[in-house]
C-alpha cells in the first residue's frame, strides 16, 4: 500500500488542490486519508500537518470546534487530525477537548443496525482512551474496554486487536503486568497473518512486558536465573520484532531500536546497546519526533552513568534537556527528571 501511495503523491496532492477550488469536500478528505497513511508511516509529520491546518477553515466552526453546516462527516476526519496532531505535540487538554466534543457527536449518531457507526464510535473510544493514558489516567481502562467489545461485537478483529494491544500498553502503565501480557497475546490472536506490522508491535509489546518483569525481579533481588530469563524473553521478543518491521516503517524502528537498547542497557552490554540507541535517536530525528529522541538520549546518559562514563552521560543528558525544554510546560516533568539526573552524574563525577 504504502509504494502505491508513495508513486501517487504528486496526483493526490493535485487533484486536493482541485478539490478545494471547487468545494468538493469529499474529494478533499479522501485525498487526505491516502497522504495521512503515507506520511505517518515515513515519518513526514511536518508536511502533514501544514496539509491540516490548510484544511481547517474549510470545515471547522472556529467559535465552537463543532461542524460547518453541512460538512459533519468530513468534520469528523479533519477533528480526529487535529486531535493527533495536538497529541503529537503533547497538548494533552486540546487534544482530550476535541476528542470529547468527537466522542459526544460519533455516540449521539450510533445505531445497533449500523455497523459502520458502531465501529466509528469503537475508534473514537480508542482515541480518548490512548489520551487518557498517556495523562497516566485509569480511567482509560473503562473507555478502552467499551471500545473492545464494540468491535468485538461488530466483528472487527483489526479494529479490536489494536484495542487489546493498546489495553496492554496502559496495563503495563498501571503495573499490571499479568493483564498486560494477557492483552497483548489477545491482540497477537486477532492479528491477520499478513499484518506483520501489527505483528511486529505485539511482539515488542511482549518484550516490553518481560524487561518490566526483569526489573521488578530485580528491585526483588530474586535469583541470577530468574533475572536471565526474563531479560532473554525481552530481547528474543525485541529481535523478531526487528526483523518483522520494513525499513520505512520510521517510527516503529525507532520504537524497537530504543528497547534493544534499554534491554542490552539492563544487561550491562553497553557496547550493544549503543547502536540501537543511536539508530532510535537517527529515526526519530528523521520523523520530526524531538520529544521521542530526548527520551532515547535520556536512556543513554542513564546507561553512560551506570557505566561510570561521567562526560558521556553528562552529553547525552544536556541534548535530553535541550530536546524536553523546547516543550515547555508540557514536558515539565521530563524536564526536572532529567534536571535530576544531571545531579547524579555531577555527583557521581565528583564524590567529594
Amino acid at each position: 500500500m504504502v509504494a502505491a501511495l508513495r508513486a501517487e503523491e504528486p496526483n493526490l496532492l493535485h487533484a486536493r488542490a482541485v478539490a478545494r477550488r471547487n468545494g468538493w469536500w469529499r474529494g478533499v478528505i479522501g485525498t487526505m486519508q491516502g497522504l495521512d497513511q503515507l506520511y505517518t508511516h515515513t515519518g513526514r509529520r511536518a508536511e502533514w500537518a501544514r496539509l491540516v491546518e490548510e484544511i481547517v477553515p474549510d470545515f471547522i466552526d472556529p467559535a465552537t470546534d463543532g461542524p460547518l453546516p453541512g460538512r459533519e462527516e468530513n468534520w469528523s476526519l479533519v477533528t480526529s487530525y487535529r486531535v493527533q496532531l495536538a497529541r503529537e505535540a503533547r497538548q494533552w487538554v486540546e487534544a482530550e477537548h476535541l476528542q470529547k466534543i468527537l466522542v459526544e457527536w460519533v455516540r449521539r449518531r450510533a445505531r445497533d443496525d449500523n455497523t459502520n457507526s458502531l465501529r466509528t464510535l469503537a475508534a473514537s473510544l480508542h482515541e480518548l482512551a490512548e489520551i487518557q493514558r498517556k495523562t497516566g489516567r485509569a480511567e482509560c481502562v473503562a473507555a478502552y474496554r467499551e471500545s473492545f467489545e464494540l468491535a468485538q461485537h461488530i466483528g472487527d478483529d483489526p479494529g479490536a486487536a489494536v484495542v487489546a494491544y493498546n489495553s496492554g500498553n496502559a496495563y503495563i502503565g498501571l503495573r499490571d503486568l499479568a493483564e498486560a501480557e494477557v492483552w497483548c497475546r489477545r491482540s497477537l490472536e486477532l492479528r491477520a497473518e499478513s499484518d506483520r506490522m501489527g505483528h511486529a508491535r505485539g511482539l515488542g509489546q511482549l518484550g516490553l512486558v518481560a524487561l518490566e518483569r526483569f526489573r521488578e525481579a530485580r528491585q526483588a533481588k530474586q535469583p541470577e536465573a530468574v533475572l536471565l530469563r526474563h531479560l532473554k524473553d525481552a530481547l528474543g521478543s525485541y529481535r523478531q520484532a526487528l526483523e518483522m518491521t520494513p525499513p520505512d516503517a520510521v517510527g516503529q524502528l525507532a520504537a524497537v531500536h530504543n528497547q534493544l537498547g534499554a534491554a542490552y542497557g539492563e544487561a550491562g552490554q553497553l557496547d550493544r546497546a549503543l547502536p540501537h540507541f543511536r539508530e532510535s535517536i537517527r529515526h526519530k530525528e528523521s520523523a520530526g519526533d524531538l520529544y521521542g529522541a530526548a527520551l532515547t538520549r535520556y536512556n543513554v546518559a542513564l546507561a553512560f552513568l551506570n557505566a561510570r562514563r561521567f562526560a558521556d552521560a553528562r552529553d547525552y543528558a544536556d541534548a535530553a534537556l535541550r530536546n524536553f525544554q523546547t516543550f515547555g510546560a508540557s514536558a515539565q516533568q521530563d524536564i526536572q527528571k532529567t534536571l535530576d539526573l544531571i545531579a547524579d552524574i555531577d555527583k557521581a563525577s565528583h564524590p567529594h
